[in-house]
């Protein structure tokens, strides 16, 4: 997996993202932002938030209350999110989640929507994770597609091929080493959902 190759290919995407990419469907959205166990105020970190197609599921859920901070390590893509969500009092960063820092235990709660195959280092992004959350925070790793749908996709496009989600021994593995505990991973046909609790 290289990083470089990744990024150039995310950044050539931005403009046509919305268009071509699979799993957009607003009942999906907000069916699966529903699924969330957000604060109803706090911080929340949204991580490879993409063209932020997530981004108004997440306003709707918190009303307004809870700060929420999108990054994704794409400039292309963060600068269309931000031009899509102006004025709604988002902020937004182009940085990665491997090396992000702000001091320790600033978010309530962590979504990686649509976005965790694509980690470059996957035990260091949730032992990075695990560090920015709050005791008793929550990591929400959430698709609008099966596991399976998903890595059959990706392993289809050369750029793409070994970005995978792990299946649940894995997956459990990665967590409890980074530290998460009260770990639930849903698998079903329609969607993906892991929580874990700091």
């Amino acid at each position: 997996m290289d990083k470089r190759i990744s990024r150039q290919y995310f950044n050539n995407l931005a403009g046509t993202w919305d268009d071509t990419a699979r799993n957009n469907d607003p009942v999906k959205l907000r069916a699966l932002a529903k699924c969330l166990d957000l604060p109803s105020d706090g911080w929340i970190l949204d991580v490879g938030t993409g063209t932020g197609v997530f981004l108004p599921y997440l306003k709707e859920l918190v009303n307004g209350k809870s700060q929420i901070l999108s990054m994704d390590f794409a400039v292309n893509m963060v600068a269309l999110a931000k031009s899509k969500q102006a004025g709604n009092g988002i902020q937004f960063i182009c940085a990665e989640i491997e090396t992000l820092r702000f001091g320790s235990e600033l978010f309530d709660s962590v979504i990686c929507y649509s976005t965790f195959p694509h980690f470059h280092n996957k035990p260091l992004a949730l032992k990075n994770i695990y560090t920015n959350l709050k005791p008793g925070g929550r990591l929400f790793i959430c698709h609008t597609a099966s596991r399976e749908f998903i890595n059959q996709t990706h392993s289809k496009i050369p750029d793409l091929k070994d970005h995978l989600i792990p299946d649940n021994d894995e997956m459990k593995d990665l967590l409890i080493s980074s530290g998460f505990f009260e770990h639930e991973i849903a698998s079903k046909e329609d969607y993906y959902l892991v929580t874990a609790k700091k």
